[in-house]
């Protein structure tokens, strides 16, 4: 951690660029009052760093004279400045909110001016990473931020919050001093071998160590649930030309996204929406028909619908009730049964004379859920929404108290934590020392201070806060 730098002033821009109602652009450091005080211009003529915390001043922003005589202030934009004083704000340092115009050119020119004044550019998540270095967050509520910030629905947004509070931090942080003073009694009784530890048996050592390797297994079980809240899943809608393919987007995204024609082929490329299912981020793709053809252009949408076939975590085989199965509809079925993929089987055009076989084509799958619809009518819509719902949260839906795993790098760090457990274990069931054994406890404890931050590289903190924008 010698590499990092907390005694100079970050800036960046904290709201998106372009046209808007309001821009703000943030500082943070010990210094940052005094840079306002070279560059703000109050209406009662004081400097911020004589006004109180968590108070919001009117002015301008104004760029001064070059020369020392020179009393020439040029204004830049009309604002509203706020303080936030060490160690009230989110970086614990001193923070200043300039909320300006909204626009590139003046927030450009506010940012520039800070610059020249002294600050250097925020890097990705540099405020944030901040707040953890300065000890008002650790890194799982850090991680939660970010999923807040990318959070799709209410659920996920539930769950990132439960995390930003520190309910998974305390979790770990319980498991973590659980195996330390596992440890502890392990490494004492290394000098006194037989002896009663304070009423602890050696025996009851390895039940300890087994209820905490129990509940980190849990954690990694249910993780699957996280990566969905926060990442959601990719649902391809499929089939031959004209099954209503298109029609089906339109229903479930309740808008005209998708252009719907009697034509065959009428879509010839994959369109994305996100769509919030029943609690559920879903990136819903419509794709190109799938037939032979000589045509192009119709070839090469074709070949992108395979490729989200093959990328889908769910699979939405549309086929139209009016007509029996053809060559195109058999080749997509035997194609969607050698990916191996989660299926809905979505019977279309329930308003029409009905002509297909559906007893027969449940043999091609007999665990997927039928769902009979009219898209046109959004008829039976609702039923295959639940449907999704069900297929994904196999029955077992998260609350909104869920805490837990939100990403790779947590479910990585606790699965290596439970296997040192294992291994512990295992060890002690083959008769080794308890010194060999006590290697395993130590390697899970520092696993788990990953989690946290307790025990973390530079590296490893750069790629966390990688992902942030510039400006949280």
């Amino acid at each position: 951690m010698e590499n990092l730098k907390l005694d100079d002033i970050i800036v960046a821009v904290s709201t998106p660029i372009g046209e808007g109602g309001i821009g703000i652009v943030r500082l943070s450091g010990k210094d940052s009052l005094k840079l306002a005080d070279r560059i703000f211009l109050a209406k009662d003529d004081k400097k911020p760093s004589r006004f109180k915390t968590y108070t919001v001043h009117y002015g301008h922003i104004v760029k001064k004279g070059q020369g020392t005589k020179d009393k020439r202030q040029e204004v830049v934009d009309e604002v509203i400045l706020t303080v936030m004083k060490a160690p009230r704000s989110y970086t614990k340092e001193d923070v200043v909110e300039i909320n300006c115009h909204s626009g590139i050119a003046p927030l450009k020119k506010i940012l520039d001016l800070c610059l020249i004044n002294g600050a250097r550019l925020a890097e990705p998540g540099e405020f944030t990473k901040r707040a953890f270095l300065n000890g008002r967050i650790d890194v799982l509520q850090a991680e939660a931020v970010l999923d807040i910030i990318k959070a799709k629905t209410e659920l996920s947004l539930r769950s990132a919050l439960n995390n930003l509070e520190g309910l998974f931090s305390k979790k770990i942080n319980e498991m973590r001093e659980n195996l330390i003073e596992i440890y502890a009694y392990m490494e004492a009784s290394i000098d006194f071998s037989e002896e009663d530890l304070n009423g602890l048996r050696k025996n009851n050592i390895f039940k300890r160590l087994n209820s905490v390797k129990n509940e980190i297994e849990k954690f990694i079980s249910s993780s699957n649930h996280g990566r969905i809240l926060r990442q959601g899943i990719k649902a391809v809608i499929c089939g031959s030309p004209n099954v209503g393919k298109s029609s089906l987007m339109n229903a479930i995204l309740k808008e005209s996204r998708s252009i719907v024609t009697h034509v065959p082929g009428t879509t010839r490329d994959t369109i994305e929406e996100i769509v919030n299912i029943k609690g559920i981020p879903v990136t819903l793709v419509d794709t190109a028909g799938i037939t032979n053809t000589n045509h192009l252009v119709e070839k090469e949408g074709i070949r992108r619908s395979h490729i989200c076939l093959e990328n889908a975590d769910l699979v939405l085989l549309v086929l139209d009730q009016s007509r029996k199965l053809n060559k195109d509809d058999m080749d997509i079925i035997k194609r969607i049964k050698d990916n191996k993929k989660e299926v809905i089987v979505v019977i279309n055009k329930l308003d029409l004379r009905k002509a297909l076989d559906i007893k027969g084509i449940r043999r091609f799958f007999p665990k997927s859920p039928f769902v009979c619809i009219s898209a046109l009518n959004l008829d039976g819509v609702d039923n295959l929404e639940n449907e999704i719902k069900d297929i994904v949260w196999k029955g077992k839906a998260p609350g909104s108290g869920f805490i837990g795993v939100s990403n790779e790098r947590q479910l990585d760090i606790l699965r290596r934590s439970a296997l040192d457990i294992n291994e512990a274990i295992k060890a002690h069931k083959s008769g080794l020392p308890m010194d060999c054994i006590s290697v395993y406890v130590r390697s899970s404890i520092e696993s788990l201070g990953e989690i946290t931050g307790h025990v973390i590289t530079e590296k490893a903190l750069d790629k966390i806060f990688s992902e942030f924008c510039i400006g949280k």
